[in-house]
């Protein structure tokens, strides 16, 4: 019997969980790592220390243990993107912008904020054609104090060629 479970351990060791259960995951190199096959891939150390880490080497190598869509947004270039405007209790003016990592500015706005917004308003960006279809941008705001905040989330630009 221990002989049995140890074959059946060895066997089904490297073919992690994601592998076997998200074959279209494969070839995913980066991204949000799915909480439930990480879960799975680390039962595998019950059974023993080599078929849980050869779990988490097949998962990881061949990224089935990621999720795909790490970024947050998917724009077409020409297309628009909209912010819900914050509510504040004073006015304040905010530019909102979409800039590249060498922070080239690729579409601002200027907003008012304060007691006077309503509640979802929001503000349109018209990224335009200006932008290379592989070049990733972030949503920067500016204050008029000069405080900036940066998404962190990268918005891509999708071809009409790429996989939704």
């Amino acid at each position: 019997m221990n002989r049995r479970l140890a074959l059946l351990t060895l066997a089904a060791g490297p073919l992690g969980c994601g592998y076997i259960l998200h074959p279209e995951r494969r070839g995913t190199q980066s991204g949000l790592i799915d909480g439930a096959t990480m879960v799975m891939d680390l039962l595998w150390l019950l059974a023993g220390i080599i078929p849980g880490v050869v779990a988490l080497i097949v998962d990881f190598s061949s990224g089935a243990i990621y999720v795909r869509g790490g970024s947050a947004l998917r724009l077409e270039p020409g297309g628009r993107l909209a912010v819900r405007l914050p509510r504040s209790s004073n006015p304040a003016r905010l530019e909102l912008r979409l800039i590249t990592a060498s922070n080239r500015v690729v579409a601002r706005k200027l907003a008012w904020i304060g007691p006077s917004t309503r509640e979802g308003q929001s503000l349109e960006l018209d990224v335009g054609d200006s932008t290379e279809p592989q070049e990733a941008v972030h949503l920067e705001v500016v204050t008029e104090t000069g405080a900036r905040a940066r998404l962190p989330t990268a918005i891509e630009f999708s071809t009409r060629t790429d996989e939704r």
